[in-house]
């Protein structure tokens, strides 16, 4: 905190602190103020010079009426201004001694403690002199504590009389009589300040007064005997009448200082003799004019609240018309007046001066399709009855309202309609909230009787009678609800099980209590339970409970929701059977078995193996858990099959097969049908994969057999002619860039005599041999192929020159002509080679055959010129 906060916190302190001492001198101040100047009017004014007596004492009721308006805590400082107030007066005036001055000074300050104590305890608030009763209770307090100042004023005195006890009762008494009432009539200091702003009233005040005090001065300031004192309660009256409380009096005020006055000074109608006699005579006056103006002013303020009120319940009865939308007209059938009211007016639109009140101005803004209706009933009005009926209303900005009339006659003392009363409600809202409660209500019962699997019973929290039953329920329940709607509750179709479940819960013996206890506990109730239909067949649902409440917060409705869980147990039971059944082949079927997952997380994961598979890859079922499909297959394969399961995602197909090679845990390889079929289930989990892998090792390698077989010469394995021609076809179908394609034509020379001398299983193992020796002659990319017998063929496919296959075909000659050891015994045969070469401008494919003639027919050249031997084809 800053110096600056410091200072600024310590200056809001003192200024706190100084406000209740600067407040605590201004009333010391005020008081010590008033004690002086008011007891000095009273002394130097008021007084009786020959008694040495004020006729009435005004310090008595401004005392009063200050420590009335003053917190209790505030009196101490304020008796005390007003005893150095008057207590300097006192020695300054007629009581010289400080003791006699001290006297009188207790008896008044005890007379206005004892007041104020007793007006606190008999209004309990406010002290408000605004009736007659508050007069009365006032008048009361004022006199007990008169009389007790007179008692102690009397018994300081030497000797004690009852003379001075009575003589101070009367000029105290009257003080506070005259005086009290001017403050006490309002509520506090805003109303008078509120009240003296009153310009109007203000001026009529100033005349009232000017008056007042002319008639009073020219009765109490004259001597005279002629006019009467009473005269002057005239233009007080008015003043009571029409100015109100505060201002009448303040002119009583004026009139009782004249008149005593006057009085004292030896003039008016009420000056006698002995002196005595006269202070009681002004006394009397003053008096009988203060209670009289009071009583005026109170029945004046009293007339002023009764109309105030009435003005009020009016106002409050236009207000409530307008709140409700109601209106009311009178018409006299005699005399043909009609009124209608403010809320009437508000209904049409209209105003007073807009609308004159009559019949046929009304007539005219209903609607014409309800227009006959009205008149029809006013066409009845002499009979003294007319039905209540319901309208529409044209207002000036062209709406339509719906009004209804509730209409009474009222009969003269003859027995003739003299008066109808019509009150006009307007509807208009109470209407459209009917209709749309009525759509509510049909769209609502459209919506129940749409659902189908859902039952709802609705049923009185008062009555527990069923008051509402759906189609639905209906059908599940086999009742129809005109058979059950306000006849039955709802263990008409609960189960006894159930209901005993309920009352031993809540230890209640009547079952339907029990349900509704157990419902208020819970608030909201969802369980399954076991229902009855008509004809006694049972069946589980699902049933939810709930509770409607009235706009009050009580419970009005129970609401129940009926579900039929047989289709759902059914299904449910299917469904377990189906996962069993599936689960039982999975895990017994021959057929190797998995799932597979598909989340991009483990996409290709193995999730499920069944025994089968784990026989068919060698490995275990943990082993294949932390597997992939692909990683089962060979690699070319598992990239193939990928393939295949992304084209079947990608085109939302449900399967496909293929048939892939697949390695086992020992290395070995194996071949598989693989069928894929895709999952999607419908409960919200990812889709995944069954697959099915069906060994076809066997058959594949038949197959590889059979095509072998089919392809190749069965005794040395080499391609047989079908081969050779593809190859061929194959070859020349390659651009002439690649270079020429060459068929050496290879026929032995003397296999026949050694075929037939010594048996074909040694024709065979030589056959055998020289496809060994071929074979070894020519390149990698050349084909040797036996064409049958002892020919054979060899393709060289690409081949620069002719010369590089007459060099192969030298070879091949030079190789056979070696001899053969055949279990051990020599054999020497020859080979005699043909060349044909592709020419390099013609259509390649189709000259396979051409150029296989053409060969065989240089071998037969080479036969015809000496064997042993190779020859080029001329073509």
């Amino acid at each position: 905190m800053s110096i600056a906060d410091v200072r600024r916190a310590g200056g809001n302190q003192e200024a706190t602190a100084g406000r209740p001492l600067a407040g605590a001198v201004a009333l010391f101040a005020g008081c010590l103020l008033l004690g002086l100047g008011v007891s000095q009017f009273g002394i130097r004014f008021l007084r009786d010079p020959a008694l040495h007596v004020s006729v009435w004492w005004p310090l008595s009721g401004f005392a009063l009426v200050l420590l009335v308006r003053l917190r209790p805590r505030a009196w101490p400082l304020a008796l005390i201004g007003l005893a150095a107030g008057q207590f300097f007066t006192n020695l300054n005036t007629y009581y010289h001694a400080p003791s006699d001055a001290l006297g009188i000074l207790t008896a008044a300050l005890g007379e206005t403690v004892v007041i104020a104590v007793l007006l606190r305890r008999a209004f309990r608030g406010p002290v408000l002199l605004n009736s007659p009763a508050a007069a009365g209770r006032f008048a009361l307090c004022a006199a007990s504590g008169v009389a007790f100042g007179a008692t102690v004023f009397a018994l300081v005195q030497d000797p004690f009389t009852f003379a001075l006890w009575h003589g101070y009762f009367r000029s105290h008494g009257l003080g506070v009589l005259v005086i009290s009432p001017l403050f006490l009539v309002a509520l506090g200091p805003r109303e008078l300040l509120a009240e003296l702003r009153r310009r109007r009233l203000n001026l009529e005040w100033a005349a009232q007064a000017l008056v007042l005090g002319l008639v009073t001065a020219g009765v109490f300031m004259n001597d005279q005997r002629v006019v009467p004192s009473v005269v002057c309660m005239i233009p007080l009256l008015w003043g009571g009448l029409r100015l109100g409380t505060l201002r009448a009096m303040g002119s009583l005020l004026l009139m009782a200082v004249l008149a005593t006055v006057g009085t004292l000074r030896g003039v008016g109608p009420i000056v006698q003799e002995p002196p005595d006699a006269q202070t009681l005579a002004i006394q009397l006056v003053v008096a009988a004019v203060s209670i009289g103006t009071l009583a005026v002013v109170l029945a004046a303020e009293q007339k002023s609240a009764l109309l105030r009120l009435a003005k009020a319940g009016s106002a409050d009865l236009v207000e409530a018309e307008r709140i409700a939308g109601l209106g009311s007209s009178t018409w006299d059938l005699k005399t043909g007046e009609i009124r209608w009211s403010d809320g009437l007016y508000a209904q049409l639109g209209q105003t007073r001066e807009s609308m004159p009140p009559d019949a046929e101005s009304y007539v005219e803004k209903i609607h014409p399709d309800d227009r006959g209706v009205l008149l029809a009933a006013l066409a009845r009005v002499d009979s003294g009855e007319i039905p209540n009926m319901e309208c529409r209303l044209l207002r000036p900005d062209h709406s339509w309202r719906t009004v209804l009339l509730r209409n009474r006659v009222d009969q003269d003392p003859d027995g003739r309609p003299a008066i109808m009363r019509s009150t006009v409600l307007d509807v208009t809202a109470i209407r459209e909230a009917e209709k749309a409660l009525q759509q509510a209500h049909t769209q609502l019962s459209g919506v129940l009787n749409a659902v189908e699997n859902v039952g709802i019973v609705g049923a009185a929290t008062s009555t527990s009678l069923i008051t509402f039953f759906s189609p639905a329920a209906e059908r599940m329940l086999g009742w129809r609800a005109e058979e059950l709607v306000g006849l039955h509750n709802p263990l008409v179709y609960l189960s006894p099980a159930d209901a005993e479940r309920a009352m031993a819960t809540t230890g209640i013996d009547d079952p339907m209590i029990a349900l509704g206890q157990e419902l208020l506990l819970r608030g909201h109730d969802r369980r399954r339970w076991t229902l009855v239909r008509k004809d006694g067949t049972q069946f589980p649902a699902h049933v939810g409970l709930s509770i409607i409440n009235a706009p009050d917060g009580t419970p009005e409705t129970y609401i129940a929701t009926i579900f039929d869980l047989s289709p759902v147990l059914r299904a449910e039971a299917e469904l377990q059977e189906s996962q069993d059944r599936f689960r039982l082949a999975f895990e017994f079927a021959p057929t190797a078995m998995a799932t597979v997952s598909l989340d991009d997380a483990d996409l290709g994961r193995i999730r499920q193996a069944n025994p089968a598979l784990c026989r068919f890859t060698g490995k275990s079922e943990p082993e294949l858990l932390e597997c992939s499909l692909a990683d089962l297959m060979t690699p070319a394969h598992a990239e193939a099959a990928a393939a295949d399961l992304r084209k079947l995602l990608a085109g939302g197909g449900d399967s496909t097969t293929g048939e892939w090679a697949f390695h086992r845990a020992d290395g070995g390889e194996l071949w598989g049908l693989l069928s894929t079929s895709v999952v999607r289930p419908t409960d919200g989990r990812p889709p995944y994969l069954i697959t099915m892998i069906e060994d076809i090792t066997a058959r594949m390698q038949l197959t590889e057999r059979l095509r072998h077989e089919a392809s190749h010469d069965p005794l040395t394995g080499l391609p047989n002619r079908q081969v050779l021609r593809r190859q061929l076809e194959d070859a020349l179908a390659q651009p002439p860039a690649s270079g020429a394609v060459a068929v050496l034509y290879v026929d032995l020379d003397g296999f026949k005599a050694v075929n037939d001398g010594r048996g074909h299983a040694t024709g065979d193992e030589l056959l055998v041999q020289v496809a060994d020796r071929i074979a070894a002659c020519v390149r990698a990319s050349d084909v040797v192929s036996r064409l049958g017998g002892d020919e054979f063929a060899v393709l060289l496919p690409r081949v620069n020159d002719l010369d590089t296959a007459r060099a192969i075909g030298e070879r091949i000659v030079t190789a056979l002509a070696l001899d053969f050891d055949i279990d051990g015994v020599p054999c020497r045969i020859g080979a005699s080679i043909g060349i044909a070469l592709s020419p390099p401008d013609s259509p390649r494919a189709g000259d396979a055959p051409d150029l296989l003639n053409a060969a065989d027919e240089a071998m037969y050249q080479a036969k015809r010129a000496g064997k042993g031997r190779v020859e080029v084809s001329s073509r």
